[in-house]
């Protein structure tokens, strides 16, 4: 084994130690359950891309990956596709608009002037920028009410709530707030539901659009995870500096 071959494989062997085997385990069965069921459901490329970069995203970011956002850049490229594709105009407006510019800002917020760590340290958020956020948030999601209104978007309520959630999940992970995952935890219930009527429904792809809401689920509870995660990486830099 030559040295750079031996270097590879301990750049791979120290990423797997950021992972706690349960979550690996959990990952595992998330990707395996959303390819198989892409095959059963016989899902389109596209589908069956979008659900593999977006679990590695959410894993990624459980941990606090900085990596993580190029994940989340691609899923979201691939979602906007998928939403179009499905007539599901809400989301597709939304990841154009809101999601995809913050995660290119989030990518830059989390290079920024960055260590060589691999991870991303937390930040609090004051009282007077939450207000800002929410009051924001409001704004926009009634803005983007008439906009969906006028093009006849299916779901409609639902989906402004999920702009509501939406807006303010993707601002708290560029300012690398812990609180994203209590947000992205309520998005990604809302948006399981939405994808799920419109297979009921039987709009767009329909049953091949399946593994979409299993990877919602996944999202679901890795969010919680990330939320854990981080809370005790906080807590455990915090108890570094006393000590030091």
């Amino acid at each position: 084994m030559n040295i750079k071959t031996s270097k590879l494989l301990e750049k791979v062997k120290n990423f797997f130690k950021l992972f706690h085997w349960a979550e690996i385990l959990y990952l595992s069965i998330g990707l395996i359950s959303v390819v198989v069921l892409s095959i059963i459901a016989k899902s389109s490329a596209l589908t069956i891309f979008f659900s593999i970069f977006a679990i590695i995203y959410v894993g990624t970011l459980a941990v606090g990956l900085k990596i993580s956002i190029v994940f989340g850049i691609i899923q979201s490229i691939l979602y906007i596709i998928q939403s179009f594709l499905n007539r599901n105009y809400g989301e597709a407006i939304l990841n154009v608009a809101i999601v995809l510019p913050l995660l290119l800002a989030s990518l830059y917020s989390w290079l920024k002037g960055s260590s060589k760590q691999s991870k991303v340290e937390s930040n609090k958020i004051s009282i007077s920028e939450w207000l800002c956020l929410f009051i924001v948030a409001i704004c926009l999601t009634i803005a983007l009410f008439f906009v969906l209104n006028a093009l006849n978007t299916p779901n409609l309520l639902i989906a402004c709530l999920s702009a509501f959630f939406t807006i303010i999940g993707n601002y708290l992970l560029m300012r690398k707030s812990i609180y994203m995952f209590l947000f992205f935890t309520c998005l990604n219930i809302i948006a399981l539901l939405l994808w799920l009527l419109l297979i009921i429904n039987g709009q767009g792809q329909s049953f091949g659009n399946i593994p979409i809401v299993i990877v919602f689920a996944v999202f679901t509870l890795s969010n919680l995870f990330g939320f854990i995660n981080w809370k005790r990486e906080e807590k455990s830099r915090k108890r570094m500096q006393k000590e030091n």
